[in-house]
Parts: C-alpha cells; structure tokens; sequence
C-alpha cells in the first residue's frame, strides 16, 4: 500500500497562489478560469506557490507509516512544463519522494491498486471527483483541503482509519 499526497491544495497553497498572481481578493473571481489558467502556460508558477503550514507535518506523517508518493495533476495543454516546475519545489522543499512514486498524471486512478500486489492505495486530495474515481477503480481516498480541513482533528484520524481499512483489505 502506497499513500499518495495531491500538491495543490494538499501541500501547495494553489489558490492562493492564484490570488497573488492575478491580484485577486479571491480566487473565485479569476474569471474566465480556463483562459486565465492558460496564462500559466510556460511558466515557473508552481515552483512559486508556499507550502502550507500543515504540509511538512503531513510529509514526516505519511513517511512514517511507510511507503509514499506524489500523484497531482499537471496543468492542461502544459504537462510536461507544470510537471518539471512541481518536481522543483518537491526538490526545493526536500520532499521528494522516490521517483518511481512521483506521478503526474490528468489519470490518477491508474495507480487506485498497486499493479503487483493488488492491494488499495491511498490518495489524499482535495478535488472530489479525483477522490470518486479513485475510490471508482479501489483505492481508498481521502478529500482533504489544507486551507479549510483541520490537520490534527480531521486529517490524522483519517489517515489512520485509511490505513486500518487497507491492511483489512488485504486479507479479504
């Protein structure tokens, strides 16, 4: 079993980074989200965003309770350019995991069950749909937003009834 931590909203401040880059109070006023998203394209902008301040917390969390990896989305129609700049501030921040466990993929519920063993992963990530299709294709995910959830409270407990449920699965 693999737990897999989304970047933005999980331990990348994405939409706040929005709001600094565009000059917005708020992130829902950007707009034209597609057209504006695209004036991303070609830029170092995710290697600019901040963690939050729960991110190398959940780091130390999940690399204690063994395997761990990354699963975000690259932006649309700028892949390979957004996936090389969130590698950077994985590198940066000193929390890059191995490689073969740093995914950047629009198809994140590929990696729902581990290709060898079977068994469920964990995907920790704030967009419910990517927690549905994930869950869809048996895995076992987490909907955790950084900005909003509470780290101590809402989070840890999860990650541990995630893990429980997992090793139960196994057996089954």
């Amino acid at each position: 079993m693999t737990i897999y931590l989304d970047m933005d909203g999980v331990l990348a401040d994405f939409f706040g980074g929005i709001e600094q880059h565009f000059g917005l109070e708020h992130w829902k006023d950007l707009g034209d989200v597609e057209a504006k998203l695209m004036e991303l394209k070609g830029t170092d902008f995710f290697n600019l965003l901040e963690p939050f301040p729960t991110t190398f917390k959940l780091i130390d969390y999940v690399k204690s309770t063994g395997d761990w990896g990354i699963c975000s989305s690259p932006l649309r129609k700028d892949e390979y350019n957004s996936a090389y700049w969130k590698r950077i501030w994985l590198e940066g921040h000193l929390i890059m995991p191995p490689v073969t466990k740093c995914i950047f993929t629009h198809r994140k519920h590929r990696y729902a069950v581990d290709k060898y063993t079977g068994h469920a992963n964990i995907l920790i990530d704030d967009k419910p749909s990517n927690c549905a299709e994930w869950e869809m294709h048996g895995g076992i995910a987490i909907r955790y937003q950084a900005n909003q959830d509470d780290f101590e409270e809402y989070l840890l407990p999860k990650i541990d009834d995630a893990i429980d449920y997992a090793e139960r699965l196994k057996y089954v």
